[in-house]
């Protein structure tokens, strides 16, 4: 598997599990220093998209980090706060369409990337989506809200991945209000 040609592995020669759809999502706090980490996880049965939280990477200075065998098909990266960001990569077998949301983002409140994919017929949106613990909950909950009215449709299945920083261990009005 290679990660800016620093491992000696190609993930071409790995099958990607043909039985079931796999995506795997996980919160990196930055994707430059765990890169390693994160294909010790993914190998050998790769997923078919890989949802990534926390990426820390600039869009401004190119600075993305390449997954051999994988495309970034969405991502939103920060601008004026450091850090954070979410990122969706697909395997390049796979066709996807990536939904433009950047009117509904705004840093801290709702970090969101979208893509669509049709598999045997069965049309999917795949959300990866990061709100931080500081941001505001309202805008939040709009916009997100806005963004699912805008990719339902009866014959389409949405998985959101993501970190909603929501405490689920214990009843509270944002779990409530998120629920509704």
């Amino acid at each position: 598997m290679d990660m800016n040609d620093r491992s000696p592995q190609n993930t071409n020669q790995i099958k990607l599990n043909k039985v079931a759809f796999k995506i795997y999502h996980q919160s990196v706090r930055s994707l430059r220093k765990k890169s390693h980490e994160l294909l010790c996880h993914v190998y050998p049965v790769l997923p078919h998209v890989i949802c990534l939280m926390q990426h820390h990477l600039n869009i401004l200075g190119k600075s993305h980090v390449n997954i051999e065998g994988y495309t970034i098909w969405a991502q939103f990266c920060r601008v004026s706060y450091e850090k954070r960001g979410v990122i969706i990569y697909a395997h390049n077998t796979l066709k996807f369409i990536n939904i433009g949301l950047s009117e509904y983002c705004k840093e801290k409140d709702i970090e969101i990337c979208v893509v669509k994919l049709i598999i045997n017929s069965l049309n999917m949106c795949i959300i990866t989506i990061y709100r931080a613990p500081t941001g505001n909950f309202n805008f939040f909950l709009q916009n997100l809200d806005k963004v699912l009215l805008s990719l339902y449709t009866p014959a389409s299945h949405i998985i959101i991945c993501g970190d909603l920083n929501i405490n689920y261990l214990v009843e509270n009005e944002q779990k409530k209000q998120l629920d509704n």
